[in-house]
């Protein structure tokens, strides 16, 4: 017998929450709050550094560790991390308007007068501790930035005292202090200046790891991470080597999407023939797949079976949008399909990608036998596309003009026939005239050392070989270069096979 879900239950993918960047000053709402057991590193106050590109989570984490309520929330799921001794505030995040910490302009001013970048996150680290520094200035809700900087800066060893004596009083009260970087790509207006600021926190965390309550914890690009410029401190591979990727599995993406259904109540003015969607979801999994969803906190969590087994998975989505994308199984098995086809190079989906594909191929369907249809989620897989490209775009500046010189070339294809498109169009004079244009101004990043090379050929190679560090690119057994759905579909490059760009 078919088994399908009442399709009432695609009103719960039309509403799931909007997949806009989470912003690490604002606590998430507990009935979104998902939590991968691979993701435990991203909350470890031992472990610094958390990379990970848009849309998988770093500034939701962020603001999980500087919330007391969402932590303690998150902290039955994590029950070997100390989060109940953690004390989080934030040291930089995209917040402009902020007063908790030092703002672009105010950082830039700072470096202005002369003061090192390690000073000022020493200021801001004394500044935001839980427990007040004795003649300090003033701290209180509009710290003058300046003046803490020229306090650190004036007598660094009765500052390194100050550190010492917050730490021993921390570490007696069995508490951990921990101040957390996000949004880091924000910090200054042109990639020196970001080197300089990021290298003043590097220095500032390896320093207190030798204390035994205060951590830093930074969340930052794929780029930063392997950037060895940046990286160029002493002691920084004890950093480096601890370093928690957020990557997510093809069952944590579905194990939230189940999160969000069940919790997802739309609209109460909506008339659903007196049928809750999310109650409808959750009632058929119990009821049908012997799935249940336990409530703890007032939120509905999915049991572990329905996170950790994926052919329990598989049947449960089978039975929201049918078993195949065509008529059998050579068309693709639904379930596999759309984290495949928004993944990057590496093989990993990220959920606002996924989030969207599905919101999206929900408002596309038309089936009133299954929730989601084989056109709908088409068109969600399409979405997911043009929005990763368009953030690419905003990350990187260049890429758009990488990408749009690779128009209607089909993939996967020799490296000399890439270079020889790129050749054709310019591309590499079109990069070096956008930079001399942006590069002081717009925090324009070039990519890697593709403009500091001057043999043109050796420029496209690193070029590249840049863009299969960032996953946009991989290369087959034979050396041909490939690209994922994900970039492709957008960037109008084809594959023999595969999905159609749009024309």
């Amino acid at each position: 017998m078919t088994i399908r879900f009442p399709t009432i239950v695609r009103e719960a993918f039309k509403s799931l929450p909007d997949v806009a960047s989470h912003e690490a000053s604002k606590p998430p709402e507990k009935e979104n709050v998902f939590t991968p057991a691979d993701h435990a590193g991203a909350l470890d106050p031992n472990r610094t550094v958390v990379v990970g590109d848009r849309g998988t989570g770093k500034s939701f984490w962020s603001s999980v560790l500087i919330n007391r309520d969402i932590r303690n929330l998150v902290a039955q799921f994590y029950p070997r991390l100390p989060l109940a001794q953690v004390e989080g505030k934030l040291g930089f995040s995209d917040d402009r308007m902020t007063e908790d910490h030092p703002t672009p302009n105010v950082i830039a001013n700072i470096i202005h007068e002369g003061y090192s970048a390690e000073d000022l996150w020493r200021a801001v680290m004394l500044c935001r501790a839980p427990i007040p520094t004795p003649d300090a200035p003033n701290g209180g809700p509009s710290p003058d930035w300046l003046k803490w900087t020229q306090w650190v800066a004036t007598d660094p060893a009765r500052r390194n005292a100050a550190f010492r004596a917050l730490d021993e009083t921390l570490a007696a009260q069995n508490r951990i202090y921990v101040l957390v970087f996000d949004a880091l790509d924000l910090l200054a207006e042109d990639w020196r200046g970001l080197r300089k600021q990021i290298k003043g926190i590097i220095q500032l965390a390896l320093a207190v790891r030798t204390l035994k309550a205060i951590r830093i914890k930074m969340f930052i690009r794929p780029d930063m991470a392997d950037d060895d410029r940046l990286w160029a401190v002493g002691d920084a591979s004890k950093l480096r080597h601890n370093i928690v990727e957020l990557n997510w599995k093809r069952r944590d993406l579905y194990g939230l999407l189940w999160t969000l259904l069940a919790n997802n109540h739309c609209d109460p003015a909506t008339n659903y023939s007196g049928r809750d969607p999310a109650t409808v979801f959750r009632e058929f999994c119990c009821r049908v797949f012997n799935a249940r969803f336990d409530k703890v906190d007032e939120v509905w969590h999915p049991s572990p079976d329905l996170i950790e087994d994926e052919v329990l998975q598989q049947k449960v989505f089978r039975a929201l949008a049918g078993d195949y994308m065509g008529a059998g199984p050579t068309k693709g098995d639904t379930y596999k399909w759309v984290p495949n086809h928004i993944s990057d190079a590496a093989g990993f989906a990220a959920p606002r990608s996924f989030l969207l594909a599905m919101k999206e191929a929900a408002e596309n369907a038309k089936s009133n036998e299954t929730v989601l249809d084989v056109p709908g989620i088409q068109a969600g897989v399409r979405k997911a596309s043009k929005v990763r490209v368009e953030e690419l775009s905003e990350d990187y500046r260049w890429m758009k003009q990488v990408l749009n010189d690779m128009q209607y070339l089909a993939v996967p294809l020799p490296e000399a026939e890439l270079v020889a498109r790129w050749q054709k169009r310019g591309t590499l004079r079109k990069l070096k005239e956008q930079a001399a244009t942006e590069g002081h101004d717009n925090r324009y990043i070039p990519p890697g050392d593709v403009l500091e090379e001057r043999e043109e050929r050796e420029a496209y190679r690193l070029l590249i070989e840049q863009m299969v560090r960032l996953k946009i690119f991989f290369r087959l057994n034979d050396g041909r270069i490939n690209m994922p759905d994900l970039f492709r579909l957008q960037a109008k490059v084809k594959r023999k096979g595969g999905m159609k760009p749009r024309a």
